[in-house]
Order: structure tokens, then sequence, then C-alpha cells
């Protein structure tokens, strides 16, 4: 039948029965594919029939107006807010969302700067082109051995991979990868790019594996560094830009230019106080930017106007806090931060003298660790858990070590969330044409498998009753063939054409091919739950019950599943595929053996078998 403009025609009975039985669905609405003549060049379009191309967006679009994410939060492990007693929350993209044209930006000029006058670089390297931002995407692993950025599935197996910034071809991946065992990729041979903060660190690092590449001869010193060694001072000189205030100096004079506004945080904060909860902000940041930040996420824009009020929406504010060694180290000692000058003071006995005692002299504090805070949000949370959750958008700091060495309920933030959903949904028409290409390339599958198989059985048998059609059998196997590879061919250009309308390089932040990707497999794992903004968790009440959906496994698809259609495609009409054969009538299929001279009775059993392959 005709299957998405493709053109497939005259098959053997049973396939083209079922083909034309198979619901077709275009716009929501299920239509039966007419019969149409077959070619062997399945992979032409029929002619007036366009597929939609890699760059047609508007092709099959949904009505953009009704269907798109609307601040959805998902969830990957059912919790009640009213179990939880204490919300925390990161800053730094966060509660305050960076625009990444102008924020990231600073990043990789700095670093480029510190490179070239702190390190040695040449100084031919500040020429190179600005920093892009929607080069990389969060999720991807920097292998600073090979001086590659790959991405990979949630099994672990490499399917994206790129060289500096040439893009390596299947066969170069596999020599590379094929045989990694999955655990090297947890050694301290690669880095995770698993926040925004890591995306300038990707593009610098693939502009400087290009230029060694290309410049070994002309400066010697270039040749002499390793691909780690470049990797170390990439990350070196961001962190150095984070620290001597490059990055942080020009936020403060002008956060506007550099902080998206988010309307609905402080009513948010608001709501969760007067809920009765604790509310505590935990942030690497220093005391005086997260105070200019603060400052202007409550709306006081010009530093005239800095106020210490905003302190008033939390019970407890840790600055400095060297996450994930907050998290994880019980030895970090803490500091009283003073917030009208900055100055610290120390806690020798914050853990001894009572939380009410210490938090009358102050809710400021920097450094300490997991235990300071337990003990300072009050008896309840002294041996941490469940009752406490934590906001954040990086998945090792933030999420990962919170949730497995302290068993806090998580709630990761992802930007991209927003961007991913939306165009899933635009492509909605396109990806139902995948899911047909697929259906048909399983019953192209089905039908080569049953082929193959009655050649092989009959192969050297004078007694297979097939034999005398084994010539016309190998003719139809090698025309199925054909065209199953030029479904193939279809199917694999719309899927490709489906995954650069998220992402022109790395595809779906979430997905690699049909696989989720291992950061999306990370965000299952760790994150309870996942939204596109910190804000959206004021759209609920806070007494809100999170439920997850049910998890499928593909044998609670049993009817979706290939090999199951595949069986019962056959049934016991195994041989009548072939329009001419008589039905067999011995114990097997293809042998003559105790052949029966009258066509025995089906029994009730065979009655229901055929039905189910009928309706199949």
């Amino acid at each position: 039948g005709q299957f998405g403009g493709l053109c497939f025609s005259g098959a053997p009975p049973l396939l083209s029965q079922k083909l034309a039985r198979a619901p077709h669905r275009q716009h929501g609405m299920a239509r039966s594919m007419p019969a149409t003549r077959r070619a062997v060049g399945l992979s032409m379009l029929k002619e007036g029939d366009k597929a939609p191309g890699p760059l047609d967006m508007n092709s099959g679009l949904v009505d953009q107006a009704e269907q798109r994410y609307n601040g959805e939060i998902f969830c990957n492990r059912a919790l009640a807010m009213k179990n939880i007693r204490a919300v925390g929350f990161d800053m730094d993209y966060t509660l305050a969302q960076y625009i990444p044209e102008t924020f990231e930006i600073l990043a990789h000029r700095g670093a480029m700067q510190k490179l070239v006058h702190s390190m040695g670089y040449p100084e031919e390297i500040l020429s190179l082109p600005d920093y892009d931002p929607t080069c990389f995407q969060r999720g991807l692993m920097i292998d600073k051995e090979r001086g590659n950025i790959i991405k990979m599935d949630r099994h672990m197996y490499v399917k994206v991979a790129f060289h500096g910034n040439r893009h390596l071809d299947g066969k170069e991946r596999v020599a590379i990868y094929g045989n990694l065992n999955q655990k090297m990729f947890t050694s301290d041979a690669f880095a995770n790019i698993d926040t925004l903060f890591s995306l300038p660190d990707a593009f610098m690092y693939a502009q400087l594996v290009d230029f060694k590449d290309a410049h070994e001869e002309k400066y010697p010193m270039m040749k002499g560094k390793s691909y780690q060694q470049i990797y170390k001072d990439v990350r070196r000189s961001v962190d150095l830009c984070h620290r001597d205030g490059v990055i942080k100096d020009k936020v403060t004079v002008d956060p506007g230019r550099y902080i998206q506004s988010e309307p609905g945080i402080v009513d948010m904060l608001k709501r969760l106080k007067l809920s009765g909860r604790k509310v505590f902000l935990l942030t690497n940041s220093l005391w005086e930017y997260t105070n200019t930040v603060m400052n202007f996420i409550v709306g006081n824009t010009k530093k005239k106007d800095y106020t210490l009020e905003w302190l008033e929406l939390f019970d407890l504010v840790i600055v400095g806090a060297c996450k994930p060694g907050f998290l994880e180290d019980p030895n970090l000692s803490l500091f009283r931060v003073h917030p009208e000058d900055g100055r610290l003071s120390n806690m020798d006995n914050a853990l001894f003298d009572p939380p009410d005692v210490s938090l009358a002299m102050g809710k400021v504090f920097q450094g300490g660790n997991y235990n300071h805070l337990h003990y300072l949000l009050g008896k309840e949370f002294i041996a941490g858990g469940p009752k406490l959750m934590y906001v954040g958008d990086h998945m090792f700091s933030d999420v990962i070590r919170g949730k497995r060495s302290l068993g806090w309920r998580t709630m990761l933030v992802v930007p991209e969330l927003a961007h991913e959903v939306d165009v899933w949904l635009q492509q909605s028409s396109r990806y139902k044409r995948i899911e047909e290409l697929r259906e048909l390339r399983n019953e192209l599958d089905e039908w080569v498998d049953r082929l193959s198989l009655l050649l092989v059985s009959c192969d050297n048998d004078e007694q297979c009753k097939l034999s005398d059609k084994q010539e016309e059998m190998q003719k139809e196997l090698d025309k199925a063939r054909g065209e199953l590879q030029a479904v193939k061919k279809v199917f694999s250009d719309e899927l490709k054409a489906f995954h650069e309308a998220f992402h022109p390089v790395w595809g779906q932040v979430f997905k690699v091919g049909y696989q989720n990707s291992r950061f999306a497999q990370q965000v299952e794992s760790y994150a309870c739950l996942y939204t596109s903004k910190v804000s959206n968790f004021g759209l609920v009440s806070p007494e809100m019950s999170f439920r997850t959906q049910s998890d499928v496994m593909p044998h609670d698809q049993l009817e979706d599943t290939p090999l199951r259609r595949l069986l019962k495609a056959r049934g016991n009409e195994f041989v009548q595929s072939l329009e001419s054969l008589e039905r067999p009538r011995s114990p097997s299929p293809l042998r003559g053996g105790t052949a029966l001279t009258k066509e025995p009775e089906p029994t009730e059993e065979e009655i229901k078998l055929n039905s189910s392959a009928k309706k199949a």
C-alpha cells in the first residue's frame, strides 16, 4: 500500500493484507492504506509527494498557540509535598537564569586572555571565533585523552562523536569506542558537561584541539601539550575568571544585561515560607555577588537601591558552599557572614550552640558542610533525609550528591526543557511519519526473515515441499531486501531530520535515536522532579502531591514488540504466505513426512491462532 508517500504493492498475500489493514494516522485520524503497485525502488517518493526535509521546519506543524510547554513539573519519583519540611535552592542557573549570549561569552573571552597572557598560549588563539552558545548542549562528555566530545545513550554507548569540531564517522567512532569498557567513561579521562556553566569549556576545548592539530609545527609549545593538558588549562583559566572577578564584576555592574528577569520567584518563596516550611539558600557564590544577584531577583535593579530585605525570604543562607564538597566532607568549617560589611567570623561552636541562638545573631553563613545545614534547620533535620528537598541545576553537585549521599529529595532545573518540548510538539506529525516508516520496516523485516527461513530450511533437502519454489522465493527475497534497505534509508533520513530540528548536530538533549541519552538516564535516576525554571514551582500549591507515570518495559508493550508481531503474523499460516502453496499437512510445516490425504478439521486453538494472525 501507499505508506507516507512510499509506493509498495504486489506484496505476498499475508504481507500485503496486513499493510492494507494497518492504520495510517494523519492529524489524529486513522485511515486505511490503499493498495497500489509495488516498485522495487521503494526509496523513491511518489511524484508530487514531498517528504519533509531536514530544514523544512514548518512541515506538519501543530497549532503552536494551543500545544506548547506551559511550565509543567515532571515527576520521576512520587513526592508528596506534605512530607517535605524544608526546601533549599541553589542560586546560579536556578534562582538566577543567565543570558548565554552575554554571560557565557565573558567566560570564553576572559579565559582565552588568561591562556595567552598567563599560560603562554600563542596570541593567535585570540583571533578564533567568539563563543557560540548553540554549538554544544548539556549531557555531552569530553574525552580529555583523545580531544573528543561525545554523546552517549543510557547504556553508555557512544552514538555521536567529534574530534575538536570535526565529526567522526561511524567507522572512526566504533574504532575508538567500540571496545571500551563502560567503566572507562567514569574515569578521570572523561569530563561531564552536566551544567550550563560547562558549555564555554567545551567550546574552547574544541577550538584548541583544532588549533593544536593545525599548528603543532608552527608552535612547538602546542606540540608538547597533550589533549588532556589542554583541558586542564581550559578549566584552570575559566576557574580563574570566576575567582578574580573577570566574570562576576561585570555582572555586578549591570546585572540586567546578564541575568534573565523571571517573575514569580519571590511569590513562590513567600508561599513556601507561609506554608510553615523552612526555606534556605545554598550557593557556591560568595556573599557580595549573592547579594547583588538576589537584589536583582527581587526587583532592585540599581545598586543604590540594594537592601538586605531579600533575606526575609529565607530562614538560612549559606554562601561559598564549595559544593559538592559541602555535601560530602563533614570536616569543612563554617563561618558567619556579617551582611553589613561582608566580614567573616569563626563559628567554632556551630554544632554545639542551640540553633536558635546561632540564628538570632544572623542567618548568613559561608562554607561549612551538610551537618551544619541539618543542625541549623532544626532537630527534625539532624539526620537529613527525605524531609528536605533541594532545587538546583547541576546534575552532579546539586542532584546526584544530595540524593545519593544524604537521601534528599531533589528537583532539577533544566532550562533546555521548554525548547525540547516545544519542538517535539511542533514536529509531532513528522514523528508519526517516522513511526509509520518504522512499522513498515518491521513488516519488511518479517517478510525477509520468513523467506530466508523457508529457503534455508529447504536447502539441500529433497523432501522439502517447497523445492520447486526456491528460485521464485530467492527472487522475492532479493526484491524484499532491496525494498527493506530503501525503507531504512528513508526512515534514517526522517529520523535525522527530526533530531536536527532540536539541534543541528547533537539532536535532542534527552534522546539519542530511539534511546534515552545518558543525561536523560541520570535525570530519571536522580531527579525526583524536573522542570524548566524554578518559578514553575509557584504554579502549584506547597501541598501538591506529584505522581509519577507508570514505568514501561518492552514486555509491557507486548503487542508492539516486533518479534511478537512476527510470530503472530505467521501463526498457522506459515507456508500459506505464498499464494500458490497448499496448506502443510505434517508435523513440520516444511516437510512431507506423514502428510494426510485429507485436510484435517482445524482445532479450536488453530481457529483462535488464525483469527489472531488475520487481525494482526
